[in-house]
């Protein structure tokens, strides 16, 4: 035994480097796909528009500007090589998240130099749970949080042009880091050195995303970075019906304001009743902690991938009530099949994957379905819930006990945190920032 650790130290250091993170990325692989084949979810809700999107980019060349087009280009690249099946996309995402759990390893080992603390951190990166979750949804947080790592990774190594070109690529996938560069040029540079952080950064960020605003602009008529939900989604969360999250309600209240400008409209929120907007970001921050889907499941992830589901039987009564209710009978149809020995539509195992994520999507919307939620993935939501709340409750301790890190680490959660109270409370929009949270939770004091 002895002679293999001997054997070991004898290895050039950069060697032992790459063995360790081989040995972090298998782990993590493993992990997530233990996840991917324990679990049939289809894409829905945001994640389907994002799949629908990367299907018609893919086979038809259009796009639907009113979402991010990051995500759906990466799919559509892929489908465009012969890759369509679901599992594979999924795969795909655990890949992202597996290699994000190593750029966070290296993170690690640039700030902390206790080694029992490097190995917690690691350890909750490898298994924190919504990681594990969001590897079987379709939506776009798994993508993000790589690339804002490895751009993140890239400025503490001073490697400025590469890490513009990282969040360049990442705002395309969501512009809420568009900001960033702000943030990273006052923390982490001396004042000799931020206007040059400055313009290098958003000079790439705009050859970039220059050529998609102007094609976004032709063919939409109207200015937009990478999407055009930006207003949609600041007004759900600040007019004097919101309720501090993102829900159904929010969606009726656009209705109520026949103009479309709804950046108008936020702006008369904010100054008409600002005396109301402190009691709206705390209601936002406590959904945070607290939130409370309904019917209730403690984790986003896993109460996503619960209700993405397609069940493999339907009543014939159940079948007739979704009929009423959906526009397109043919998805249906193609995907339900009646088994007459058993008085019972069978889910059709040949249907292929986007009329069942199709079918899946507009089933969520139904309202007849109940989901099958088993007792071991109900455990799983309830760890996952208290880690989150533990995690940001030790953060928030620690900005208050021992003040604000001038550290860009430090200051990534804060940042999402700020972007979480303008817009709406979602856990899923604060959840790239908790790769930096757990790493910060193991900072020293000084």
């Amino acid at each position: 035994m002895n002679f293999i650790f001997d054997k070991f130290k004898l290895l050039p250091s950069y060697l032992i480097q790459i063995r360790i993170e081989l040995f972090i990325f298998f782990i993590s692989f493993l992990v997530r796909l233990i996840w991917l084949l324990n679990i049939d979810s289809y894409p829905t809700l945001d994640g389907y528009a994002y799949y629908s999107n990367a299907y018609s980019l893919a086979n038809d060349g259009k796009v639907d500007f009113y979402w991010p087009v990051g995500y759906s280009a990466i799919l559509a690249l892929f489908m465009k090589l012969g890759i369509s099946k679901l599992f594979y996309f999924k795969l795909l995402n655990v890949i992202f998240s597996s290699l994000s759990v190593v750029i966070g390893y290296k993170i690690v080992n640039h700030y902390i130099q206790n080694s029992v603390k490097r190995i917690l951190a690691v350890f909750l990166l490898v298994f924190y749970p919504e990681f594990i979750f969001f590897n079987s949804l379709f939506w776009s947080e798994t993508v993000f949080i790589f690339l804002l790592l490895l751009s993140f990774y890239l400025l503490i190594l001073n490697k400025i042009k590469l890490s513009a070109i990282g969040l360049a690529i990442s705002i395309f996938v969501k512009p809420i880091a568009i900001l960033i560069p702000v943030v990273f040029c006052f923390i982490h540079f001396p004042s000799n050195q931020r206007r040059y952080f400055l313009v290098i950064s958003y000079t790439i960020i705009l050859i970039f995303h220059l050529p998609w605003m102007g094609f976004n602009y032709q063919q939409t008529g109207k200015l937009g970075l990478v999407s055009n939900n930006g207003p949609t989604n600041l007004f759900i969360g600040n007019n004097q019906y919101a309720t501090g999250h993102y829900d159904e309600e929010g969606l009726r209240n656009i209705s109520k304001f026949p103009t479309d400008d709804l950046k108008k409209n936020v702006f008369q929120f904010w100054t008409t009743y600002y005396q109301d907007i402190p009691l709206l970001v705390s209601k936002k921050i406590s959904y945070l902690l607290f939130g409370m889907p309904s019917p209730w499941i403690w984790s986003v992830g896993i109460g996503t991938n619960v209700y993405s589901q397609l069940p493999r039987y339907l009543t014939i009564d159940e079948f007739q009530a979704i009929k009423t209710k959906i526009k397109n009978n043919n998805i249906l149809e193609s995907c339900y099949q009646l088994n007459e020995k058993i008085n019972l539509y069978s889910l059709n195992a040949s249907a292929d994957d986007y009329t069942k994520a199709t079918m899946a999507n507009n089933l969520i919307f139904t309202g007849v379905v109940t989901y099958k939620r088993e007792n071991q993935l109900l455990l799983l939501s309830e760890v996952a819930f208290f880690l989150n709340v533990l995690l940001i409750l030790v953060f928030l301790m620690k900005v208050v006990y021992f003040g604000i890190r001038r550290i860009p680490l430090f200051f990534v959660p804060i940042y999402f945190l700020v972007f979480y109270c303008f817009f709406f409370g979602d856990f899923r929009f604060f959840l790239p920032a908790i790769p930096f949270l757990i790493i910060g939770n193991f900072l020293p004091k000084k």
